[in-house]
């Protein structure tokens, strides 16, 4: 519990980028929350984002009574020399989790009906699919929720990737039929689109217009190949691709396992990390 806690402080003073904020709704007996997200601009104490050689000067220092931020702002009582203190003991621990995978050129945010962030992902997904079930995989999906940050302009540590995604979502193949694809995709234009390589979509109105994947269009009668992940086999994100899979095959490989792969690939080859969209899906007015 107590690294439970000293992790909290860390990311609540450290991360300086974004943070998502749960509001509870009006004083209703109910379960019913909402979501807003605030931007932490380091004004009141100047923190930045740590990494493994700058911790003194993104944190700032304790003497066991005052707390000296990187501005210069000094804090003698409340709970920022108190959080501070741990924040910074804590750091140590934490070094490993600061190691640097490659650099971002520009803020990365995920966000429907498609994103930088959220295409780079699922096209990884998809080629990481072909590699571990060795076999073309026509398309790829998974869901805007999993991605639960962004990738801030700068140095991108393996922290990042890990906060990105902390569930343990495995990669799965599964065989779909077009009429089911059809149908699925029918109900992200009427809720919603996730996630989506290999396909291009038109959709008005939340209406489907047009579907193609691999450049074709959908053929209702044959079977594709998809990469996707467990979590949406049986119904999580109101998605249940088990029940409309001919054929699943599950992989021992997390979303977070392949994206470091896929960073550190990036990085070696002395490319940055960035993406951007390619029209894949477009919602007509």
């Amino acid at each position: 519990m107590k690294k439970f806690f000293e992790y909290l402080a860390y990311v609540l003073i450290a991360a300086g980028i974004a943070v998502a904020a749960i509001v509870a709704s009006k004083a209703r007996p109910t379960l019913d929350m909402q979501w807003s997200r605030t931007l932490m601009d380091g004004s009141r104490t100047g923190v930045q984002p740590v990494t493994v050689d700058n911790v003194g000067t993104a944190l700032g220092s304790f003497d066991g009574e005052t707390y000296v931020a990187p501005n210069g702002n000094r804090f003698e009582s409340g709970s920022t020399p108190k959080v501070a203190a741990l924040m910074i003991e804590v750091q140590p621990r934490l070094k490993h989790l600061k190691e640097v995978l490659g650099q971002c050129t520009e803020d990365m945010v995920a966000h429907g009906p498609e994103s930088p962030l959220s295409n780079m992902m699922i096209d990884a997904m998809r080629a990481e699919g072909e590699r571990i079930f060795k076999k073309p995989m026509d398309l790829a999906l998974s869901n805007f929720g999993g991605i639960r940050t962004d990738f801030a302009q700068g140095p991108l540590i393996l922290d990042d990737v890990l906060a990105m995604f902390p569930f343990k979502n495995y990669l799965v193949y599964a065989q779909v039929r077009g009429s089911e694809l059809r149908k699925l995709f029918t109900q992200f234009a009427e809720t919603g689109f996730q996630c989506l390589s290999g396909v291009r979509i038109v959709a008005k109105d939340h209406k489907l217009v047009s579907v193609e994947v691999g450049g074709k269009p959908l053929d209702d009668k044959r079977l594709y190949n998809m990469t996707t992940i467990d979590f949406l086999l049986g119904g999580g994100d109101h998605i249940a691709i088990g029940a409309m899979a001919s054929k699943v095959v599950l992989s021992d490989v997390l979303i977070k396992d392949y994206m470091i792969r896929y960073i550190k690939a990036q990085t070696a080859a002395g490319k940055n990390i960035e993406y951007a969209t390619d029209g894949r899906i477009t919602i007509e007015k």
